[in-house]
């Protein structure tokens, strides 16, 4: 009870009366007998007099809105991700507040809100990836988020396309909208989407595809293997991923401020495009030309045709059977599973930056190693290059796209301290490393042997011996190593003995601690029961340590079918799904080539179905 100067005991009610414990305890569960929506069942009780407004109001009582935001809201991964100066009772209370305005800006849409939609973006995209069940229901269930999204993204498409903030120019707020839309879908509800609407949201989605060279797909220009960049290292750097700089944004998160970097939207737009397209395949009968191919492999085989060929099975297969897995907490991690998203976020936002205090996991021991399925989308060549002339208005929708099935097996390499790992050498030009060559020396002989991998440079002399990662092993490695699971894992760390800092004090610090692995290869090969139809490639790659970015270099292990040239794949790991851009390597680096996008999903190690 709170009582002020003029207010006379013997005036009071019972109720009045009671202790400030007491009272919170009834605000509590008057509040979250509801679950879904804001606390609105505190305000007729607020009403009630001055003495119970003084005792339960939010300026008093930050302890009772603390308590309110975690019943209402998740807050596991801000605590695992941060450190307890953002989860004090002023904290949790504030973020309340901002979520509560939010919320009901996306309720209750008008012109007046638009104004704040890039912060909605932001805090609604922050709420996914903190999402333990909690925060979907609230943004699902009571602002209607497939509702808003869908008006928002009808009103960008109706900004003229010269203006800064139209679908095609707004690569953060657009980003983030199509982050939005990925994590919110769900296989039912893009199947029940009407099929006027899906086409539409594939039209909007083709110029990303078409001309993906212009948009962000890394969070740092792929063209340097070694980061922080060096401050002579001018801005306007080539990048065969887009935009070559990611767009920072500052941003109160449960009442600090944090620097973020904007999202990659390439991925965003891929996942989304794909799982659509999918969809429609499934309506979508097979091609009469079909008919004209071998039933079975055994029939091709009996009729001496050449491969690589397909049959008719193998086109039913990857017609009807190749699917994207879609967002979802598959393995019951909750938000743990997206921890390597958020860390993108608030640590990659600067390739020079040399501090990065909240620098955490990028990458998984094992992550890639396994079976992968999934498709290349190739643009028709003469549609290509007339779409990304330069200084012409492209007719976008009008490009043809052809689909390639990509079926491959992956193992993954490190290199244990105290071995230094294999160069990174420079691009011939001096644009930053060979991205063209996956960051590794031209002349690179390699070994395998039966749990490891030695790698040769001849123009250095260097050996390195990579040890093959065996994630079922109690030991991974054929040889005894001292490493933690994580790759360069970062740990929380309290920055003070007070929690009541002011943000004049408050430096937040994770602790870095060592892995063992200083470098991760990826070799790999397509799968033995594809490479018939689809052709027999052999893998190399590498992973950067400083955001966990993946180039894998394409080649075919047959002469005869060497007009496949050499292609790059670069792209993160989203959940299971390898998404970014393939790329031919006979461009230079700083031209533009001959590109497109792809989707590759971990396949089950038992059923070889996506997972």
């Amino acid at each position: 009870m709170l009582v002020g100067p003029s207010t006379s005991l013997c005036s009071l009610s019972p109720f009045e009366l009671l202790d400030v414990p007491i009272l919170e305890r009834i605000a509590f569960y008057l509040v979250t007998s509801r679950f879904i929506g804001p606390p609105s069942e505190l305000v007729p009780l607020l009403c009630t007099s001055r003495t119970i407004n003084a005792s339960l109001s939010f300026r008093n009582n930050n302890h009772l809105y603390s308590q309110i935001f975690c019943q209402k809201f998740d807050s596991a991964a801000v605590i695992r991700r941060l450190s307890w100066g953002r989860t004090t009772v002023e904290c949790l209370s504030e973020e309340l507040r901002k979520r509560n305005t939010i919320l009901t800006r996306m309720r209750h849409q008008n012109a007046e809100n638009y104004a704040h939609l890039q912060e909605d973006l932001w805090a609604v995209y922050l709420m996914l990836l903190e999402n333990d069940g909690k925060n979907m229901a609230q943004l699902c269930l009571w602002a209607e988020l497939p509702i808003w999204l869908a008006n928002v993204i009808e009103e960008k498409c109706q900004v003229p396309r010269e203006h800064p903030l139209s679908w095609i120019n707004d690569n953060e707020g657009t980003s983030l909208v199509l982050w939005l839309l990925w994590m919110s879908s769900s296989e039912a509800s893009v199947k029940n989407e009407d099929p006027r609407v899906r086409n539409k949201i594939l039209t909007r989605l083709e110029p990303f595809l078409v001309q993906g060279h212009r948009f962000s797909s890394a969070y740092a220009p792929d063209a340097f293997f070694y980061l922080p960049l060096c401050a002579e290292t001018e801005a306007a750097i080539p990048c065969t991923t887009g935009l070559p700089l990611p767009i920072a944004r500052d941003f109160v998160h449960y009442g600090r401020q944090i620097r973020l970097a904007t999202p990659p939207l390439i991925p965003a737009a891929l996942l989304n495009y794909v799982v659509r397209l999918e969809v429609r395949l499934d309506d979508n009968p097979l091609p009469s030309a079909v008919a004209q191919l071998p039933e079975t492999r055994a029939q091709a085989a009996a009729m001496g045709l050449s491969l690589p060929r397909l049959t008719q099975e193998d086109i039913v297969d990857f017609h009807f059977h190749t699917r994207t897995r879609f967002f979802g907490d598959y393995n019951g991690l909750g938000s743990e599973r997206l921890d390597s998203e958020w860390f993108r976020l608030v640590s990659c936002h600067d390739p020079w930056a040399v501090d990065r205090p909240l620098r955490g996991i990028f990458y998984h021991f094992g992550t890639l190693a396994g079976h992968w399925n999934g498709r290349a989308l190739i643009p028709y060549l003469q549609a290509h290059i007339e779409a990304n002339m330069p200084n012409r208005r492209p007719p976008i929708q009008g490009v043809t796209w052809a689909h390639e099935r990509i079926s491959c097996v992956f193992k993954e390499h490190h290199c244990l301290t105290p071995d230094e790992p294999i160069s990174a050498p420079p691009e011939v030009h001096g644009w930053g490393e060979d991205v063209l060559n996956v960051w590794l020396p031209r002349r690179l002989q390699i070994k395998h042997g039966a749990d490891n991998l030695t790698l040769h440079d001849p123009d250095t002399g260097k050996i390195v011996r990579y040890e093959t990662y065996h994630g079922d092993r109690e030991n991974p490695y054929s040889r005894p190593s001292k490493m933690s699971t994580e790759w360069r894992c970062d740990l929380p760390v309290a920055s003070g003995d007070s929690q009541c800092e002011t943000d004049d004090d408050y430096e937040e610090v994770f602790e870095e601690r060592t892995s063992g692995v200083t470098d991760i290869i990826i070799t790999g090969e397509t799968y033995d029961r594809e490479s018939p139809a689809w052709g027999c490639f052999s893998f190399i790659g590498r992973v950067r340590p400083w955001d966990g970015f993946v180039v894998l270099l394409r080649r075919s292990t047959h002469a005869a079918h060497a007009y496949h040239g050499r292609w790059i794949f670069k792209g993160y790991v989203h959940e299971r799904s390898l998404v970014g851009r393939w790329r031919e390597t006979g461009t230079a680096v700083d031209q533009l080539g001959y590109e497109g996008g792809f989707v590759l999903c971990k396949a089950d190690e038992t059923s070889m179905n996506i997972v």
